[in-house]
């Protein structure tokens, strides 16, 4: 409109009426790029306009982002167990390293070989670029190292290509490289697989939140989670455990109990420590192929003289025949 000043007034006025077509964060983000470009053309500071801020602000209040879906134990047990291998080994083998590390879809995208290191029985990922320039190391254990073991295998052999993740197609890897879209759908596929409503809101940030949220449902602390998911904000870690359902049922627990006590506690005036069973021991099979035990499954299960519902940790050992 041919103004030429760069007063608050003026910024005021044009946000007032892109705000009318733009959500809060895309507001945020066209703040955030003319602050730099006026600061550095004109070295005029909008950061220093209370009014703006606190316009920008306002328009926050009401805005929920809007967030990825997540899996459950249980969804990633079924694919894993169900799904054939020679359709959806690769994607196995991103939700292997994409739950072991709670890593983004680019970062998953542009891993390199040479950042996988094979320790025997262990797989060694570092992933070096991230989002907040924090490199991160983890490690792939157990049936999930297989997999990726199983996966590496069908890399073809003699060729320049670096990253980690090639095309795969009935059975066979192909020089082609899988691109950051392809990777970020990969969840999307598995909740169409496993017939979820809603599979398009299983995005790209799929495998990060069902990392963490399966981490603190497990008992993880603020600490652990930050490491775990590269997180330097507290905040934002603190998200996971605030969402978390058993986090919850803690609490809930706690405050009922001291409300209203068990029998037993109030017969002996304590509040009684959760117990710990040990050893349990499943029945022999004749089964070869991994069993996946979620927790609450296992609680579950009627055991002779045990009682599990209470108890703060337990051995599982499970014979083979």
């Amino acid at each position: 409109n041919n103004v030429n000043s760069l007063s608050e007034s003026t910024f005021l006025v044009y946000f007032e009426e892109i705000s009318k077509k733009y959500k809060s964060s895309t507001l945020w983000s066209i703040y955030s790029m003319l602050k730099n470009t006026v600061n550095l053309k004109h070295n005029t500071d909008i950061s220093k306009y209370p009014k703006l801020l606190g316009f920008l602000k306002r328009k926050g209040e009401s805005y929920v982002p809007k967030k990825s879906k997540i899996l459950t134990n249980e969804n990633f047990n079924e694919f894993m167990n169900s799904a054939p291998n020679k359709h959806f080994l690769l994607t196995k083998a991103v939700v292997a390293i994409g739950l072991s590390g709670a890593c983004r879809r680019e970062e998953l995208c542009y891993l390199k070989i040479g950042d996988v290191t094979d320790l025997n029985s262990v797989l060694l990922v570092k992933i070096l670029k991230t989002k907040n320039k924090m490199p991160r190391t983890f490690t792939v254990v157990g049936y999930f190292y297989e997999v990726c073991k199983q996966y590496m295998e069908l890399r073809p052999r003699n060729i320049s290509e670096q990253r980690f993740f090639l095309n795969y197609k009935r059975g066979k890897c192909s020089k082609q490289v899988i691109e950051i879209n392809k990777m970020g759908a990969m969840a999307k596929v598995i909740a169409t697989f496993l017939k979820l409503p809603n599979p398009e809101q299983f995005t790209g940030h799929c495998f990060r939140r069902s990392s963490a949220t399966m981490l603190v449902n497990a008992g993880g602390n603020l600490l652990t989670l930050k490491r775990h998911g590269g997180w330097r904000s507290s905040a934002t870690a603190e998200g996971y455990i605030d969402d978390s359902i058993q986090s919850k049922n803690a609490i809930a627990n706690k405050i009922t109990e001291s409300v209203h006590p068990t029998e037993e506690d109030a017969s002996s005036g304590t509040r009684n420590s959760p117990r710990s069973a040990t050893n349990v021991t499943l029945p022999e099979t004749s089964q070869t192929s991994h069993i996946f035990i979620t927790e609450n499954l296992f609680r579950n299960q009627n055991f002779p003289g045990v009682n599990l519902q209470n108890c703060s940790h337990f051995t599982i050992n499970y014979n083979f025949k």
